[in-house]
């Protein structure tokens, strides 16, 4: 599993290996060319994202400054924790920077999964508690920036 996997980045590779290999089968190849958008702010989050290449910038809209760029996931990083939280909506916009390929795991069944095997649940919600930290207090802090120019 290693060599396929050297991209798994800190959210995959801080959990237990039996919790990677069952969330890398619910896994599906994304590919996105340099500019497409993934999706849009508001919209239905479906999967959660893992960059295995390339970049993707997240926007937010800032009323009175526009669409504003607040974080660059590259490779290793998630994106669209959304799909993973009630009410599973977007809170951002998703573009590829350059030609970008995504593991999309989808937040359903990734779900389905975390209610019937509780320690599995367990890390991944874990794990994704520590994103979600880091990024609010990330996007605080870009928001800080963007305000004040």
């Amino acid at each position: 599993m290693a060599e396929q996997t050297h991209w798994l980045g800190s959210f995959l590779a801080h959990l237990s290996p039996r919790v990677q290999e069952k969330m890398l089968v619910l896994g599906v190849a994304f590919h996105y060319s340099e500019g497409q958008t993934i999706f849009h702010e508001g919209d239905s989050s479906l999967y959660l994202y893992i960059v295995k290449s390339g970049q993707v910038a997240i926007d937010v809209h800032i009323p009175s400054k526009g669409r504003r760029s607040i974080m660059t996931a590259g490779p290793g990083d998630l994106f669209s924790w959304s799909a993973m939280v009630e009410p599973r909506l977007e809170t951002a916009s998703a573009r590829a920077v350059e030609e970008t390929e995504a593991l999309g795991i989808k937040g359903g069944a990734l779900m389905d999964l975390c209610r019937e095997d509780l320690g599995l649940g367990f890390e991944v919600y874990h794990e994704l508690a520590e994103v979600i930290s880091a990024r609010l207090i990330a996007t605080r802090l870009q928001l800080l920036d963007i305000l004040a120019g």
